[in-house]
C-alpha cells in the first residue's frame, strides 16, 4: 500500500466437469491440462488487519474459458481454492476441473478471504467474453471492544493468462482503504489519548468489476457510521517533547473502511450532520475528557489500497497554565488595651 498523511493542529480546550453443455459429462485425456493457481503477493492474514501471503488459508474463484464461455457456462463458478499444508503458494480445490479443449484464453476473477460479509454475488459468463461483469455487496464491521480482530482485509484478483498451460497467477490487490492516527505533543504536560472515533463513514458497499475494460469501482449503500479505534483502558500517553509524529496505535490496528468520498458539508471546521471527522477525547492535567475534530475538505477521497495516516499535534496556543503569586499582608500596629 502507499501512504498519505495528513498534518493537523489542534488547539487544546465445484461439482463435475461439464462440456459443451451443463448436462454433458466427458472423460478427461491424461494430455488435457488442469487448472491450477498459486497465490502472489498479499493475501490476508489471521489477526492482523494488513494482509500477507504467509497467512492466506483460502480463495474464492470465478472464471472460464474461450470454449466453455462461448456457451456462457463458468468453469469456476464460486470455488474454494484452499492453501496446501507446509506452502506457501500451492492451492488445491477438488475435484479438478480442466480447460476446455481447443482453448486459447481464460478469464479469472478471485477474493479473499471467504467471507459471510460478502453477499449477493454475480459473476456471469457470455459468448463475447468467458467472464464478464463481477458485482457483490460487503460490509465493513466494526473491531470488537474486546480487541479480537473483526475487520478483515478483503482483497481481489483479476488475471487473463498468457496460455493456458501454466498455473493460473492471482496477484490480488487491495480492495479496502485503512487510516491511521499519529500524535505529536508540544505541550509542557504529558497528553492522554482516551478515545479515538471516525465519524459519519460509509461501512456498505457494492462491488463491481468489468472484465472488459479491466476496471473496478465502489459504489456506497444505506446510512453512515462510526468507527472507534480499540485503544488500552488506560488511554494512549503522548509524552512531553514528542516532535516526531509516532502511531497512537500498532501498525496492525490501522483501521480498514470502505473506499469513499468523505462529506464536509461548508468545507469548513465545523462539524455538521453527515460531516466526515476524526473525533479525539483526550485529558491533559485535570482537563478531563477534552474533545476536539478533525476536519478534511469536501469530497476527499479514500482510494482502495493505499493508506492514510491523521496527525494530530497538541500546541500550548489556548492553554492557560494556573500559577500563583502571594504577598503577605503585615499585622496593624500594636494597640494597648487598657
Amino acid at each position: 500500500m502507499t501512504a498519505k498523511q495528513f498534518f493537523f493542529v489542534l488547539p487544546v480546550v465445484a461439482g463435475c466437469l461439464y462440456g459443451c453443455s451443463k448436462n454433458e459429462i466427458i472423460d478427461t485425456p491424461a494430455s488435457q491440462q488442469e487448472i491450477s493457481f498459486r497465490a502472489q503477493t498479499s493475501v490476508p492474514a489471521l489477526r492482523t488487519t494488513s494482509t500477507t501471503l504467509d497467512y492466506v488459508n483460502a480463495f474464492v474463484v470465478y472464471g472460464s474459458d474461450d470454449v466453455f464461455g462461448a456457451n456462457g457456462d463458468l468453469i469456476f463458478d464460486g470455488v474454494t481454492v484452499a492453501r496446501q499444508p507446509g506452502s506457501i503458494a500451492a492451492f488445491a480445490y477438488a475435484p479438478k476441473k480442466y480447460y476446455g479443449q481447443g482453448a486459447t484464453e481464460a478469464k479469472f476473477f478471485a477474493y479473499s478471504p471467504v467471507s459471510k460479509n460478502i453477499t449477493g454475488f454475480s459473476a456471469t459468463g457470455d459468448a463475447t467474453d468467458e467472464l464478464s461483469d463481477v458485482t457483490f455487496n460487503y460490509k465493513v464491521l466494526k473491531p470488537l471492544d474486546t480487541g479480537n480482530t473483526s475487520q478483515e482485509d478483503l482483497l481481489v484478483a483479476h488475471t487473463i493468462p498468457n496460455d493456458v498451460t501454466g498455473a493460473v497467477a492471482l496477484d490480488f490487490k487491495h480492495a479496502l482503504s485503512r487510516i491511521f492516527v499519529k500524535a505529536a505533543n508540544e505541550l509542557n504536560e504529558p497528553v492522554t489519548i482516551t478515545k479515538l472515533t471516525l465519524r459519519n463513514l460509509y461501512d456498505n458497499g457494492t462491488f463491481t468489476f468489468t472484465t472488459l475494460s479491466n476496471i473496478w469501482s465502489w459504489n456506497t449503500i444505506d446510512a453512515k457510521t462510526d468507527y472507534s479505534y480499540v485503544l488500552a483502558n488506560t488511554g494512549v500517553a503522548v509524552p512531553v517533547g514528542t516532535t516526531t509524529k509516532t502511531l497512537v496505535t500498532s501498525n496492525e490496528q490501522g483501521m480498514l473502511v470502505l473506499p469513499q468520498k468523505t462529506s464536509n458539508t461548508n468545507d469548513d471546521k465545523i462539524v455538521d450532520t453527515g460531516d466526515f471527522a476524526l473525533e479525539v477525547t483526550y485529558d491533559i492535567a485535570n482537563l478531563i475528557d477534552q474533545t476536539a475534530y478533525v476536519l478534511l475538505a469536501d469530497n476527499y477521497e479514500f482510494e482502495a489500497g493505499k493508506q492514510y495516516a491523521i496527525t494530530i499535534s497538541f500546541t500550548g496556543t489556548d492553554l492557560v497554565e494556573i500559577t500563583f503569586t502571594i504577598t503577605v499582608t503585615d499585622f496593624d500596629s500594636i494597640t494597648d488595651i487598657p
